[in-house]
């Protein structure tokens, strides 16, 4: 009932939050222990649209558009790369974005480019120059290091996985690279 959302709504968040923490936490237990991490085809729109779905329960007011082809498709481990995407739309988010866009791009051999682009006020210099990881007070200043890790976790073909962000006229942009 209506007359419930006011309490639950903050409980609804605090828990997802508690549970993304906990996803990111495993994940770097797992990464740093070189464990052996499941890839497999999958498609970004829908990872997308998973992130998207968390991230709406924890910023309803948040405007984010999945432009990801339906027919896109790579060779990656889906939780991981969802992660990633939930801590780059928590960014924006933070960072004071009103609009976050997801896109994809298709390489040669599978590679793929998902890109979560904001209408935010862009990226610090010192984060664009790898001097320092984050510039807010809020979270553990550990996000974008840990997307680096995600990306570098997925290789094929001598190639490995990054991460670029950058600035646009219209905000920030992160650009995970997964060959």
């Amino acid at each position: 009932p209506e007359k419930y959302y006011s309490k639950l709504t903050p409980l609804i968040r605090q828990t997802n939050q508690i549970k993304e923490d906990t996803l990111r936490l495993v994940s770097l237990f797992r990464l740093e222990h070189n464990e052996h991490l499941a890839m497999d085809d999958s498609w970004p729109r829908d990872t997308a649209s998973n992130a998207i779905e968390s991230c709406q329960l924890q910023f309803p007011e948040l405007i984010i558009d999945n432009h990801i082809s339906i027919d896109a498709q790579g060779f990656y481990n889906e939780q991981l790369v969802q992660l990633a995407l939930v801590t780059l739309i928590t960014n924006s988010a933070q960072a004071g974005a009103k609009h976050v866009k997801l896109l994809c791009e298709e390489g040669d051999k599978q590679s793929l480019n998902i890109i979560v682009h904001d209408d935010g006020s862009g990226f610090n210099q010192d984060i664009l120059d790898g001097l320092t990881d984050t510039t807010k007070a809020e979270g553990t200043g550990l996000g974008l290091s840990f997307v680096e890790m995600i990306c570098q976790a997925h290789h094929s073909s001598g190639q490995q996985g990054h991460l670029i962000i950058s600035n646009s006229k219209a905000g920030a942009m992160a650009s995970l690279f997964l060959p």
